[in-house]
């Protein structure tokens, strides 16, 4: 094998002569081309040597930096911090360290440092040397790295990682601790509505607000869109939690956009305590945020602290979420029932309301009630209803020629969710119902609560408007118990309201009761709508409601929601009701 001739001439240059004066003088140059900052140093800790580098970083000259020390270069404050490492190194070990460092010239540098034994030839430890490499960029990359992953780009605030993080290290330390979350309500809204550059500004000062008078609290974190996580050590002072708590409240509402735009804020407030029972950081989140979704469906704006039967319960919904996709999926535990509405003055079948129903294969008969709030948070209402309104449309195809000759096509009235009326795909999908089962849009009635529809008013009347032109009937259902503006009821292009069982069932304890449905029906008669009375419990509700001209009603005193076998024999003219009024 051929010598390598760049190793051989280095071997060349080094060898020099007997004096060795060209050797030195080429490992010198090699040394001061070097980026790496190498210092030579005798056992009392003066330099003795140094390259062009290490000298650049101590801002002296070869002449000037021999026989100095560290110290009197740099400070006493770094002589006193390499103390360790360089005893280290003239008991012949070799260590290395790193960490900032400041330089002659005033800046901060981040360098990994060696201290490593200089021996003579028989062994002997003369001195040592120190190797500096700069790791300034390194550790920028690294940091920039660790702000991405653990804080908030926004607010600068600590992020989800970071807090579970911190919640570790408290339980690897036994450290007891509190977790609070933070979840600012209507926050979808108010960034949909005046944009995201104005929701970024509210949560940059909101974070430097909470920043100011979190005092009581260890971190606070940034968790997710419109949530923070506030960590408290210690045993838990619930009494000065609750305090610290109302104050932050506070500071909700007194958060403004960087330009001074103001709104109302108020924030859903959950609260856990860290338990032995907790195997890891998530479960305390997990809790916490249940505590908090507890609190925001109480209303929001207050406070809830978790106790094991909210977990149950979240449990036990997620659970009843999965059967109730299956059950979507599979078509045959859902099933809908159908509840008789009568002309009042005749006894008439006029129609009838559809109503879902779910028989479980293991729980059996699960009330609505129950289910269609937990469709209803998932976004599972919208296939749900769509399921409905196919099969009711389906049914009243079916029962139009099973009617009692010569009497009134027989309507059919749907429900519609709040979030199906956020859908918008509604009215293609009603109309594509229509055309795929023959349905007359006369026969089908929609029927919408009053406070989804006042919620968002202009946009409900451009929706019914669009509903409207397929041909379809539109009614506004509980109507009474939402808040709806006179100013917009006589926009809305329906056709019905329906009172409100609770009125119906109060007409009998006073005149004041039986002034309010009266004045309900007055209205819908002055703006041309036909009223329909739900809950109709007994023969004295019926005869006081036909008294005050009511056109339509529904409730037990007629029938229940029956099962289609049983609905359809009422449609041949077998009405059971007839004989008892």
């Amino acid at each position: 094998m051929n010598p390598d001739p760049h190793i051989s001439a280095l071997v060349e240059a080094l060898s020099g002569t007997a004096s060795g004066a060209p050797a030195l003088d080429t490992l010198r140059q090699i040394l001061d081309a070097m980026p790496v900052k190498v210092g030579l140093f005798d056992r009392d800790r003066r330099h003795i040597y140094a390259n062009r580098a290490y000298l650049e970083m101590m801002g002296a000259t070869l002449e000037r930096a021999l026989g100095c020390t560290i110290g009197d270069l740099l400070g006493p404050e770094v002589q006193r911090s390499t103390m360790g490492l360089a005893k280290r190194a003239m008991n012949g070990e070799t260590v290395s360290s790193e960490g900032w460092l400041t330089q002659a010239d005033g800046q901060q540098r981040y360098i990994l440092r060696l201290h490593a034994p200089h021996r003579m030839p028989d062994g002997a430890v003369a001195g040592y040397f120190v190797i500096i490499q700069d790791m300034t960029e390194r550790r920028q990359v690294q940091d920039d790295l660790f702000r991405l992953a653990y804080y908030d780009p926004v607010t600068g605030m600590a992020n989800r990682l970071m807090l579970l993080k911190h919640m570790a290290d408290y339980r690897s330390m036994g450290e007891p601790f509190t977790l609070v979350i933070m979840d600012i309500d209507r926050f979808a809204d108010i960034r949909t509505s005046l944009g995201q550059a104005f929701a970024n500004d509210l949560l940059e000062d909101l974070a430097h607000r909470m920043g100011a008078q979190g005092a009581a609290f260890d971190l606070i974190a940034r968790v997710s869109d419109h949530a923070f996580a506030l960590l408290v050590a210690g045993p838990c002072d619930r009494p000065a939690v609750e305090r610290a708590l109302e104050e932050l409240s506070g500071v909700v509402r007194s958060a403004r956009s960087g330009s001074g735009g103001t709104v109302f804020l108020s924030a859903s407030i959950g609260v856990a305590v860290a338990l032995p029972a907790h195997e890891r950081p998530e479960d305390v989140l997990r809790d916490a945020e249940i505590a908090t979704g507890r609190a925001r469906e109480q209303g929001g704006g207050r406070q809830s602290w978790f106790d094991p039967a909210m977990h149950a319960h979240v449990v036990e919904q997620v659970r009843m979420e999965h059967d109730l996709r299956g059950a979507l999926q599979g078509g045959t535990d859902l099933w809908v029932a159908y509840q008789p509405i009568v002309e009042m003055v005749t006894g008439g079948l006029a129609g009838f309301e559809a109503l879902v129903r779910w028989n479980h294969p293991e729980r059996g008969n699960i009330p609505p009630g129950v289910f269609i709030p937990i469709a209803e948070s998932t976004g599972l209402v919208v296939t749900l209803g769509t399921w409905v309104l196919r099969e009711a449309c389906k049914q009243i195809a079916a029962w139009q020629d099973q009617r009692e000759p010569g009497s009134a096509p027989l309507f059919m009235s749907v429900n519609l969710s709040t979030r199906q009326l956020s859908d918008p795909n509604l009215v293609d999908v009603v109309r594509d119902v229509l055309r795929e089962t023959g349905v007359e849009p006369s026969w089908l009635k929609l029927e919408l609560t009053e406070s989804a529809v006042m919620d968002k008013a202009e946009q409900s009347i451009r929706l019914l408007q669009d509903l409207r032109t397929l041909g379809i009937k539109l009614s506004i259902d509980d109507f009474g118990t939402g808040y709806s503006s006179l100013s917009y009821l006589h926009k809305l292009p329906i056709d019905s309201l329906k009172v409100d069982r609770s009125f119906v069932s109060a007409m009998h304890q006073s005149e004041e009761n039986r002034a309010i449905v009266r004045i309900i029906m007055d209205l819908a008669r002055l703006l041309g709508f036909d009223v329909i009375a739900e809950g109709i419990e007994t023969s004295a509700d019926a005869n006081l409601l036909r008294a005050l001209a009511c056109d339509y009603g529904q409730g037990y005193h007629f029938a229940r929601p029956l099962a289609p076998e049983a609905a359809g024999k009422l449609v041949g003219g077998d009405l059971p009701w007839r004989p008892l009024d």
